[in-house]
């Protein structure tokens, strides 16, 4: 690869000098970026088949990358003729980390001495507010309504609608916080849950309020008069300091430039001429490896999301990999089968021994999320993290209450007590309840004792911040369980300290885990489940905002996995 990759540019050296022409005559003269957001921000965009770009497929709309929006800012801060960059918003169904990292490279090109203007077209929330709140300039369409509401937290209890189809959750957990099956233990929020929902949403409310008051004129009285108000209008939102000019999309390029025939230019064409290379690199230089967990982590095919796998064959790949000098383990899950968190965390713990991984939190590092993360070398995580849920839970679907009113009889032969244990949807008895609280309680033990280890503390002093209790990242850093507050970029930092090699300038690339779907057979019978209960013909009824929960619910209640590391994360809007 090495010969060709030099014969190629042997071959082409003499057009060198058209394509530097060519290239000085495209230069774009724009002075402004406009920056066209998606709705979704990830981190990481998953490189498509190059085939796909043939394939019609209308309406998909693609999320924003933010290591590419990492790119262009650092791309624009050292451009002298980039006077200012414009982010046109809609309205964000990102999770609070990615809007907290968009916020902070907008921050950054600040800094750096760059203008920034956000234009939120159709309005905003929260979210939106929390991100252009950094700006320099703040535009909305005239039409345009503000909801700085404030911030809450719901969840659905689903005991009630389960008892009268028949059903019941038999629920096994460590400890009193391991509330994720609790929606369908219990007519109500437990104070546990309730203590540490709170507690989260304490910390979301103070980095909202406190980036609110960057605006002119508000302070926190100001602030938390607005979440009094609720909906503001755009004139009234200039007037109360949230905005600072109305405009239609026509009118955003002149509002922004000062000047009515000066373009935009567009941030994918600019980064692109920006990074065009001539001739390819003939030595692959080196890297950080990016390993991915994402989603729930489950045995190998048994589920989209983390695939043990699939993970496994990603971290040794990095091993194995001379050219990745480190690894930086990004972890978005409330995690999943406790047997497959184990096995993933022993291929980190081998990984540690060869180079140096530190793992980089992303929405949500729980349970499972945390226990694969807690032998990195170091963990770093966003202040709104959401972490910790240090626990064990188990729950068996007890459906024969339901099968009664059907009119089905089971008769079972068994030749040992509990033979029928997980094939019979029946009640357990108080023998098999112990029985399977007991193994619980080695699950646990045994998950405070590996955070122990890769914390370097004694369980002793571990146990009383686990019983399944989640964190924001901001507490956990207080509590010793994360050791840095940032994302990707203090990861890298940790990664290149750890090599002694701090100066030098090493990209984070990605290896992907190859992604498992959930077998036919599971997914039908998960489906024909949710059809007895009548969630198939809830459309779009009022009902039907309960399909989602009861789906989580019935993929803890019906795993084979007898003890689960799963985390319950609260929505906060």
């Amino acid at each position: 690869m090495i010969v060709l990759r030099l014969l190629r540019n042997l071959a082409l050296a003499p057009l060198f000098p058209l394509w530097w022409a060519v290239r000085l005559w495209s230069r774009s003269k724009a002075r402004w970026i406009r920056v066209k957001l998606s709705p979704r921000l990830v981190e990481f965009v998953r490189p498509e088949p190059w085939y796909s770009r043939f394939i019609p497929r209308p309406n998909v709309v693609r999320p924003t990358s933010l290591g590419a929006l990492r790119k262009l800012v650092e791309q624009a801060q050292k451009s002298p003729d980039v006077r200012g960059v414009l982010f046109e918003m809609p309205s964000l169904m990102a999770g609070w980390v990615a809007c907290s990292a968009l916020r902070e490279l907008i921050v950054e090109l600040r800094a750096s001495g760059k203008e920034v203007v956000v234009y939120l077209p159709s309005g905003g929330g929260n979210r939106e507010l929390f991100v252009a709140s950094a700006a320099s300039r703040i535009l909305a369409s005239p039409s345009a309504t503000l909801a700085p509401l404030g911030l809450a937290a719901s969840r659905r209890q689903l005991k009630g609608l389960l008892e009268r189809f028949g059903l019941e959750v038999e629920v096994y957990r460590r400890a009193e916080y391991k509330t994720a099956a609790e929606g369908v233990s219990s007519f109500a929020m437990s104070e546990p849950q309730r203590e540490q929902t709170t507690a989260l949403l304490a910390t979301y409310e103070r980095a909202l309020i406190d980036a609110l008051k960057e605006r002119p004129n508000l302070d926190e009285d100001a602030v938390r008069a607005l979440f009094d108000r609720g909906l503001v209008s755009g004139r009234a939102a200039i007037e109360c300091g949230l905005l600072d000019e109305l405009a239609y999309d026509d009118e955003v390029a002149e509002k922004v430039t000062g000047d009515p025939d000066e373009k935009l230019a567009p941030a994918s064409d600019w980064l692109a001429h920006r990074l065009a290379r001539f001739f390819v690199r003939v030595l692959r230089r080196p890297y950080v490896a990016v390993i991915p967990v994402h989603g729930a982590i489950s045995d190998a095919g048994q589920g989209p999301g983390a695939a043990k796998d699939a993970v496994v064959s990603a971290i040794r790949r990095a091993a194995a990999d001379k050219r990745a000098l480190g690894v930086v383990l990004h972890v978005d899950s409330p995690g999943g089968s406790a047997l497959a968190s184990d096995i993933i965390h022993r291929e980190v713990m081998r990984l540690k021994d060869k180079k140096p991984v530190v793992a980089c939190f992303g929405e949500v590092a729980a349970s499972g999320g945390y226990y694969v993360s807690a032998g990195a070398n170091s963990i770093v995580a966003d202040p709104l993290t959401i972490t910790g849920s240090i626990g064990v839970i188990s729950a068996r679907l007890v459906a024969s209450g339901l099968l009664d009113r059907l009119g089905v009889r089971t008769e079972v032969i068994r030749l040992a007590p509990h033979a029928d244990l997980v094939s019979n949807p029946r009640a357990a008895t108080e023998e098999e309840r112990a029985m399977l609280d007991r193994e619980v309680g080695n699950f646990y033990q045994s998950f405070v004792e590996v955070v122990a280890n890769g914390r370097g503390r004694p369980s002793e002093e571990v146990e009383p911040l686990a019983r399944g209790r989640v964190w924001s990242g901001r507490d956990a850093e207080g509590k010793g369980l994360v050791d840095r507050m940032g994302g990707l970029s203090i990861a890298l930092d940790e990664v290149k300290a750890r090599l002694g090699r701090r100066e030098l300038d090493l990209p984070l690339l990605p290896i992907w885990p190859k992604a498992l779907d959930l077998p036919p057979q599971a997914r039908e019978q998960r489906r024909a489940l949710l059809e007895v209960l009548g969630m198939s013909a809830l459309g779009t009824s009022a009902l039907g905002a309960v399909h989602e929960d009861l789906e989580t619910l019935l993929e803890l209640a019906t795993s084979k996995e007898r003890a689960l590391a799963w985390a319950d994360v609260p929505t906060i809007d």
